[in-house]
């Protein structure tokens, strides 16, 4: 819309009109001399409008954005056991990138070009500025894996009569022993519907199982079977030669970085400092 508007007061303004706009308004930024009763003075402040409503905007989206990148984030728990490269981190780093980007274009726009025609060293800040800008986002976009895969999988109804009559009787029962047991956890990248097809149900009860009676998320269900494992592995006189990598994939962590997030989160500690507070423990 302020396009539009501009553009026709643009074909409205006298050569004059112009030159008085490009030298005073955009040149040297001069807000106070802006009438609003001349066209290049309501220009000028529909130029000046339309900034205030860019920042606007740019901060509103800037919220969004990070909004739905947290929703994102928490929603993934209750589907997966490892989120590495399924978060949407990168979209509240871009978008603080793009918000920084844009209050420095208001800043140096408000600056005036005469400040930068009179002072050429200074025009050094804003190119390294936004060169370095650009270098991240592009370094951000190489670095990301691919997000555009089926994170929420079709819920399929494998339910039956006996299925729902466990869910009432022993779900919870033959959950424990598929994870105490079976020690499922160690698959790598467990899913829900993994679980959902080991135990014939689907995962709406699995989830509301685990909320209710564990006051947790799948994520965090998982986590703390592995972190158990890890736990035994570490303090086992036959794994003490292993490295953290080898003990991380053996508890079924996607990664050593994962492994020792996770075992921090619940522990307070890293692994290896785990290992050598409880040495003397060793089977």
């Amino acid at each position: 819309m302020f396009g539009i508007v501009s553009l026709l007061l643009t074909l409205i303004l006298s050569p004059e009109q112009r030159i008085f706009y490009v030298k005073h308004i955009l040149i040297d930024t001069n807000l106070k001399g802006i009438n609003f009763s001349t066209l290049p003075g309501i220009k000028g402040w529909v130029f000046l409008l339309s900034r205030i409503v860019f920042v606007i905007q740019t901060i509103v989206y800037l919220i969004l954005a990070i909004r739905l990148a947290n929703q994102h984030n928490k929603t993934i728990n209750h589907y997966f056991s490892n989120t590495e490269g399924k978060t949407m981190n990168w979209v509240r780093d871009v978008s603080i990138i793009a918000f920084v980007v844009s209050i420095a274009a208001i800043v140096f726009a408000l600056m005036g070009r005469s400040y930068f025609i009179h002072h050429n060293l200074s025009l050094l800040g804003p190119s390294v500025f936004f060169t370095t800008i650009f270098f991240l986002v592009g370094y951000k976009g190489n670095m990301q894996r691919q997000i555009f895969e089926p994170l929420y999988e079709q819920e399929e109804n494998n339910t039956n009569a006996e299925s729902e009559e466990s869910a009432e009787n022993d779900l919870k029962s033959r959950l424990l022993k598929l994870f105490e047991q079976d020690k499922i956890y160690q698959v790598n990248d467990l899913r829900i519907s993994t679980i959902c097809e080991s135990l014939l149900t689907n995962r709406t009860y699995i989830s509301k199982l685990i909320n209710d009676e564990f006051e947790m998320n799948f994520n965090e269900f998982v986590n703390k079977y592995r972190v158990e494992e890890a736990k035994q592995l570490l303090l086992s006189r036959e794994n003490n030669k292993f490295t953290m990598e080898y003990i991380a994939q053996q508890a079924g962590f996607g990664s050593v970085a994962s492994f020792s997030r996770v075992f921090k989160e619940i522990e307070g500690t890293t692994p290896g400092k785990y290992r050598e507070k409880h040495s003397h423990k060793m089977d």
